[in-house]
């Protein structure tokens, strides 16, 4: 009797312990989605281009940089769309990483709520360089993406 009761007490644990170390955020990526809603966002902006990164978490943090060229007489809109990696945050730059004398002009972290849509219309300068770090995670089975949206506006000078 004792044995059956060990038997099924410890078939329990297992369980339990089993469930506890399953990936937390099972949701997956919905890229057409995060699409459409930055869509919604670029308005009244025309649509210019678009980058998904997708990631997988790491138990170190990464960073990923994406250069982002603009032009004179163009006003522009980006939109992030982190509905599916919400402890991300974006900061963007004058110049390249490996560059000394690299300005910040935007961060994410800078914002009061942590939001899933980030809006940002930078002025225009040659190259924008967009970093997206990605925080340590021990769960790495845990799948992440960060959606970016482009527009951008014609401003005909005289």
């Amino acid at each position: 009797m004792y044995k059956k009761i060990a038997g099924l007490f410890f078939i329990t644990a297992l369980l339990f312990t089993t469930v506890a170390f399953l990936p937390q955020n099972t949701q997956k990526c919905n890229i057409e989605e995060a699409l459409k809603l930055c869509k919604k966002k670029l308005y009244p902006f025309t649509f210019q281009d678009r980058k998904t990164i997708t990631f997988m978490y790491k138990p170190q943090i990464q960073e990923k940089e994406y250069e982002v060229q603009l032009f004179n007489g163009e006003d522009y809109r980006f939109v992030f769309n982190r509905t599916y990696a919400k402890d991300v945050s974006i900061k963007i730059y004058d110049k390249p990483k490996d560059n000394p004398k690299r300005k910040l002009i935007y961060t994410s972290e800078n914002e009061s709520i942590k939001k899933d849509l980030l809006i940002l219309e930078p002025k225009t300068v040659p190259y924008l360089y967009i970093d997206i770090i990605i925080p340590v995670s021990y769960n790495t089975e845990q799948q992440g993406c960060v959606t970016l949206m482009i527009g951008y506006d014609l401003n005909f000078v005289d």
